[in-house]
């Protein structure tokens, strides 16, 4: 049986007594579970400076439509209109201009066979929000009273959780998208020769993409699983392709998505957005205040 994101949060290796936290700070590994990875301090190479990052605790997966649906209905059962409007998934925003995506309106964010697939067309607001739901569930359940911060990461949080020490270019620490075997690596648009156009006006090769490129080409449908491919080294899925990752700073998503060819999920890779959208997801990462360790 599987188990929701928050539920399984709160399944912690060690009972928390108040006598306990007076004694002495708590490693943040003994109030988590496995769902959470430890990213290691460390520096990074971002738009070339080198940029220092705290360590911090990572989600492994993606957010998914069931975590997010838990997080629905408590707002729901609480009355807490406002916010339930504010966090509303945008299914519609699943027809982007061509072919029949009704299906995907109807059933993506509803059906049980999509639980574990990632959560998408959710502003950045409501990202935040869900965020914030968690600290709220957490404090109140274990009387932590703000020690944790879950939260979106910021830019550098990202490439340090994908490359660690390493200048690789995918989070698997490769600079190529397909293993040894050939296997691809993420999930992400993988163009062939039938998609290049040249124009002969003009002189250049363009890309002719229609609404099946994806699903033919990788034999996934549109998004994946948020558990699904390799783990990187950290043990964390998906930080390349499937449904880019927002960050902290609002219109940006980084890693690319499942629509992307494989230049556009690279680590550095950035889009924009302006709203909710089939292209972005969200994951959360944990830091600690007050005199909590942050330690593996």
């Amino acid at each position: 049986m599987r188990i929701s994101l928050f539920y399984f949060m709160l399944m912690l290796t060690v009972l928390l007594l108040p006598s306990t936290v007076e004694k002495r700070p708590l490693k943040m590994k003994n109030v988590l579970t496995s769902s959470f990875k430890y990213i290691p301090s460390g520096t990074i190479l971002m738009n070339g400076d080198t940029v220092s990052v705290q360590a911090f605790y990572i989600l492994d997966k993606e957010v998914t439509n069931k975590d997010y649906r838990e997080f629905l209905q408590d707002l729901k059962n609480k009355g807490e209109l406002s916010t339930l409007k504010m966090a509303e998934i945008d299914s519609v925003k699943w027809n982007m201009g061509s072919g029949d995506n009704g299906a995907y309106v109807k059933y993506y964010h509803s059906h049980p066979a999509y639980d574990e697939y990632p959560v998408v067309n959710v502003s950045h607001e409501a990202a935040i929000g869900y965020c914030k739901w968690l600290c709220k569930k957490f404090d109140e359940k274990y009387a932590t009273k703000g020690k944790f911060l879950f939260r979106l990461m910021e830019k550098a949080e990202y490439i340090r959780a994908c490359r660690g020490d390493s200048d690789a270019t995918y989070a698997w620490g490769s600079h190529f998208l397909q293993n040894s075997k050939g296997q691809p690596m993420c999930n992400f648009t993988r163009l062939s020769a039938e998609h290049i156009h040249r124009n002969s006006e003009k002189k250049t090769y363009e890309i002719k993409v229609n609404q099946y490129a994806h699903s033919m080409i990788t034999g996934v449908d549109v998004l994946a699983t948020s558990k699904s491919y390799w783990p990187n080294m950290f043990k964390v899925y998906n930080l390349n392709g499937n449904a880019a990752e927002m960050i902290a700073q609002k219109g940006i998503a980084m890693g690319g998505s499942w629509q992307d060819p494989g230049y556009d999920v690279r680590v550095e890779s950035e889009r924009t957005y302006e709203g909710p959208n089939p292209l972005t997801g969200f994951r959360v990462v944990i830091t600690s205040v007050d005199n909590w360790a942050v330690e593996n």
